[in-house]
């Protein structure tokens, strides 16, 4: 069993392909790892950032770039907002605000949260041509 403490964060494998996310400095479920998509906990109203003039809901930093996913849902209300996880690194701001009791987090819009324009998010796989050119 998977049990890897980070700087910020813990992943512990519940089963095989399924990690639990928790943030040490707050003792935070942040969300699940499994088959490429990271979900994150359940959000409201109350979890919104309104810095920077838009309200925007906030992943932490280690999460982002030190675990693998490609995609992100978030249950926000009654919804699930997906995204890709490039999108949110690219578009996203990093919080200056992060103490003892506030994780780093990286802070998106919640107008950007959707799957608008994936395939601009979403990295290129190479493909080989089936009758290329053989020098």
């Amino acid at each position: 069993m998977i049990n890897e403490t980070l700087s910020q964060i813990k992943l512990v494998e519940i089963e095989p392909g399924l990690l639990r996310v928790h943030v040490r400095q707050n003792q935070f479920t942040a969300g699940e790892i499994s088959n490429g998509i990271f979900y994150s906990a359940p959000r409201s109203v109350k979890n919104l950032f309104k810095l920077f003039g838009e309200p925007r809901l906030g992943i932490n930093e280690e999460i982002l770039l030190r675990t693998d996913f490609s995609k992100i849902k978030v249950k926000f209300n009654d919804k699930i907002l997906t995204t890709t996880r490039l999108k949110w690194l690219n578009l996203g701001i990093v919080s200056p605000y992060c103490n003892q009791s506030v994780d780093k987090q990286i802070l998106m819009k919640l107008t950007d949260i959707d799957l608008d324009e994936v395939e601009k998010w979403e990295p290129e796989e190479k493909q080989v041509e089936l009758f290329a050119e053989v020098m």
